[in-house]
């Protein structure tokens, strides 16, 4: 007897923490706020405010989700190429080739960083699986399966990472505010286009910071470059023939 009393107690007191939680409205459609218990300030509670936040802030600043956004769309389309990692990958093969000493010491350590950035982000994605905004327009440059989901932002990774690699070897603060600028650009342009939420963004710029960090705590010199590029098949004939071009 005891505990068939005790139901209807507990489902009481569930609904009204729930109506707690939600508060009422007066006669004039204003809400009015109540007094909360302690509950509502769970951890659940903060990740979907802040999960709505995210929503309703990326909306709002997908100012050139519509292809009908003129110019400023082809604006950041561009940017959106120049942060690809197919351009990234190929330039760098070719400064490999083309490039000896230093230069060659730097590109070489920037392919390991570019490949790392296509291993950390490319799990990532496949373990998250967050969908990209509803708005986007399905046009983007170069795609595989994987870019179908939305975090991190692969652009802001690569673009924070390239960055930081540059801002560390270049010795010139013109270019390093350059690049930089340019990797803020690029990374806006992911929430702009419609292409990514904000915090897809803000994550994948600091994921790309720290792995810029780690490439140069490992950093490989160019004599350990050069010992191991002579095990890569035809080197020694593809570097003449671009240097011949």
């Amino acid at each position: 007897m005891d505990r068939q009393r005790k139901k209807p107690n507990d489902s009481n007191h569930y609904h009204q923490n729930k109506t707690n939680v939600t508060g009422y409205k007066s006669r004039d459609g204003n809400e009015i706020s109540q007094r909360t218990t302690g509950n509502n300030f769970s951890h659940g509670g903060l990740i979907e405010k802040l999960h709505n936040l995210d929503i309703t802030l990326s909306g709002n600043l997908s100012f050139c989700a519509d292809k009908a956004s003129g110019r400023w769309r082809t604006l950041m389309i561009i940017l959106e190429i120049s942060g690809h990692g197919v351009p990234w990958i190929a330039g760098t093969v070719i400064s490999i080739l083309k490039f000896s000493n230093l230069k060659q010491e730097f590109a070489c350590n920037l392919f390991l960083a570019l490949m790392l950035d296509l291993a950390v982000v490319g799990a990532l994605k496949v373990a998250v699986r967050r969908k990209r905004p509803v708005y986007n327009e399905k046009d983007m440059f170069a795609t595989v399966s994987v870019d179908n989901y939305s975090f991190p932002s692969g652009h802001s990774t690569r673009a924070a990472m390239v960055a930081g690699l540059f801002s560390a070897f270049l010795s010139d603060g013109f270019w390093r505010i350059l690049i930089g600028f340019w990797a803020l650009c690029v990374s806006s342009s992911r929430v702009i286009l419609g292409r990514h939420h904000v915090s897809d963004v803000l994550c994948g710029v600091a994921i790309g910071l720290l792995q810029a960090w780690t490439v140069c705590a490992m950093w490989l010199p160019s004599s350990t470059w050069k010992e191991l590029l002579t095990l890569v098949p035809y080197f020694s004939e593809l570097r003449h023939q671009v240097a011949e071009l």
